[in-house]
């Protein structure tokens, strides 16, 4: 099969999956361009037709099967239907060149292009060797995130991965299930920041990623960084190279490094540290504090070793500011993150969360200096706030904690480094998702309810037969929103609740409670519209040059509608529209889904008249809710925001329900 292996063997035939995937983004892409305004089209029953310009400028029609669903207004394509001139069509290239290159302008049309050619690569791969089904032994969490293969449901580049070669996305996308090494790094104390959360020390955190043998080698590496023996030293590195695995490229990459501290670049033995490097010197005690340096211990992804950090930070390297120590022993699981690893030795483990330099979907995956220092912050305020809450005690809604957060401190770098270098080299543990589970309770990530397996069999569907779709959508439904809504309107709080950050906790195969992770920048607020702003955290302010790196991250609001929209967008436009649609394919229409969701609203307001005015401020009826155009960024860039106005399902369905005096969903209970 190769590295690649576009083909697979499927149901005793020979399949090209890269028909698939190449049909796959062309639907995503119309239904995107469609929804988001950037294509004309004109409507005809269930034909839709769009125009665009062969290369010799001649007009050319395409057309397909499509819908514009209940749920906001969005467009679905008809899997198979779609025609170049009454012709079917599934050549990507043609359709990108024709739709796209000719037809569009944009400062981003080419890289888009690249992105979505990127994904047809990388999704081909995959779709190559999945199973037909997940294995009985790998539906736990862990394994799950390694198995939720469909990527985005709505961005057309949902598999991009921007940066990484087949042969990487091999080696580190979670769908291939590869063992991969974590790369450590020591950093002066002075170069580095450390946060972490109450009750934790961050020896405690990364040695429940290290054994002793890990420790014992790392202390002799840093211990050699003041000896003058150039052999002893060659033979550290490269007994950490042969750990890091035999590829001649990585090998050759860190000999480099290597050769490069020989030539006059090795410390002196007896140097001292200028300065602490943290806030806090407990929570930074250097990890190694018996060699002559205290430093830092830092994970790093392998692939951001290879092609970042190395030359990067050439420079620190050579004169001893960063030391590179090797792998350690522990293989891990990517999770659907990629950057987000789980320790397959120490399975209740922190999971660790790493700066990788690479773009998938719509954003770079670093990790800025201010987001690893503000995770402990948030995790720890809203930690406070859940057990303090009885509705949410009620509901059993949980937190995964981020308890720990490192960075380099990049305001120290001159400014000709300062660019590349930014979020390139940082951490951030989270809290293990089996900590949280008690006895009869399994975990899913709350996107496998979207997952249809290679055999055409979706997940959930034994769950949801067993239980009834009425039944099993209502518990689902309840359980779903009523926590997202409560932090919502009681305090003021937006999360970024897409599928990928909700952990679906159930219980005899039926939806019981939710937990919610990634905070550290999926959090908004009004500061002075929460509940409780006195006990608001004292947040390390965003640099000015971060809005350049992303104008979408802030945590911080100027208005509550931007709080409301952050939940209208993330949770109900991706979240729940990608669910409703899922559901209909057990029978249950997306009008009946809403109204379960309306339902959900409505009672809880009434429950709550404490809360009326909020119920205004953060309108969830409004019709003048904003959603991301996430296609015209990627299109035209970050040099403005990109948000239009939808059909709100949930208004209508609101609407609905009074208007046939229904009552709200039957059996809440809070």
């Amino acid at each position: 099969m190769g590295v690649v292996g576009y083909r697979a063997e499927a149901g005793g035939r020979t399949e090209a999956v890269y028909v698939d995937v190449q049909e796959r983004i062309m639907r995503q892409t119309l239904e995107a361009m469609w929804f988001e305004g950037i294509l004309d089209s004109v409507v005809s029953g269930s034909e839709w037709r769009t125009e665009g310009l062969t290369s010799s400028g001649d007009s050319v029609a395409y057309t397909c099967e499509a819908e514009r669903k209940f749920s906001f207004g969005r467009v679905k394509v008809k899997k198979g239907s779609i025609q170049r001139e009454g012709v079917p069509c599934t050549d990507l290239d043609l359709f990108l060149e024709e739709i796209v290159l000719n037809a569009l302008k944009g400062a981003n049309v080419t890289a888009f292009i690249q992105e979505l050619l990127e994904t047809m690569a990388k999704d081909s791969q995959c779709r190559a060797i999945l199973p037909l089904n997940i294995p009985s032994e790998d539906r736990h969490y862990d394994a799950l995130e390694s198995h939720m293969t469909d990527g985005h449901l709505y961005h057309p580049s949902y598999k991009s991965r921007l940066g990484f070669s087949l042969k990487d996305n091999l080696a580190y996308g979670p769908e291939f299930n590869s063992e991969v090494s974590l790369v450590w790094v020591a950093v002066k104390k002075e170069f580095a920041q450390t946060a972490v959360s109450a009750g934790y020390s961050s020896e405690e955190l990364v040695r429940q990623h290290l054994t002793a043998e890990d420790m014992q080698r790392f202390q002799q590496i840093l211990q050699q960084q003041g000896r003058t023996d150039m052999g002893e030293v060659v033979h550290a590195h490269a007994a950490s190279v042969d750990q890091l695995g035999s590829s001649a490229e990585v090998r050759e990459s860190v000999g480099e490094t290597i050769l490069a501290k020989l030539h006059g670049a090795v410390r002196e033995k007896g140097e001292t540290v200028r300065s602490s490097g943290s806030e806090d010197g407990k929570d930074a005690k250097g990890i190694g504090s018996g060699t002559d340096e205290s430093y830092v211990f830092i994970p790093v992804h392998p692939w951001q070793w290879e092609h970042q950090l190395e030359s990067v930070y050439a420079r620190q390297l050579m004169d001893g500011d960063i030391v590179y120590l090797g792998p350690s022993s522990s293989p891990y699981r990517a999770q659907q993150s990629i950057r987000s690893l789980s320790n397959r030795v120490n399975l209740e483990a922190p999971y660790i969360k790493l700066a990788l330099s690479i773009t998938n979907t719509s954003s770079t995956r670093i990790l800025a200096q201010h987001t690893t220092q503000n995770a402990p912050l948030i995790s720890d305020w809203l930690d406070e706030l859940v057990r303090e809450d009885e509705l949410l005690q009620r509901a059993q809604f949980g937190i995964l904690k981020e308890i720990m957060g490192l960075s380099f401190r990049y305001e120290q770098l001159p400014a000709t480094q300062y660019g590349r270098a930014y979020g390139t080299l940082g951490a951030i543990w989270r809290e293990n998702v089996t900590v949280h589970l008690k006895e009869g309770e399994t975990a899913w990530p709350l996107n496998a309810l979207m997952l249809v397996q290679p055999d055409g069999v979706p997940f959930i569907q034994d769950a949801v037969e067993r239980h009834g779709v009425e039944k099993w959508s209502e518990a689902l439904v309840r359980t779903v929103t009523l926590p997202i809504i409560h932090l919502l309107y009681a305090h003021g709080i937006a999360l970024e609740s897409h599928a990928q950050n909700i952990i679906l906790v159930l219980e005899d195969d039926l939806p019981k409670r939710i937990m919610i992770k990634d905070l550290h920048d999926g959090v908004r607020y009004v500061p002075d519209q929460l509940l409780h702003p006195e006990r608001a955290p004292k947040l390390n302010p965003e640099p000015e040059t971060h809005r350049k790196f992303n104008r979408y991250s802030f945590i911080y609001a100027g208005d509550v509608s931007e709080v409301r929209d952050y939940t209208y967008d993330a949770f109900f436009f991706i979240c729940m529209t990608d669910i409703a649609l899922a559901l209909e394919k057990f029978g249950l229409s997306e009008e009946a889904f809403w109204q379960m969701c309306a339902g959900v609203i409505v009672h809880y307001q009434k429950q709550h008249p404490q809360y009326t005015e909020r119920f205004a401020a953060f309108d969830l009826f409004a019709e003048d809710a904003l959603i991301e155009e996430m296609t015209k960024r990627r299109l035209y860039g970050d040099g403005e925001l990109y948000f239009r106005k939808a059909s709100n399902p949930l208004k209508i369905s609101k609407d609905a329900l009074e208007s046939k005096r229904t009552p709200e969903l039957k059996g809440i209970v809070e």
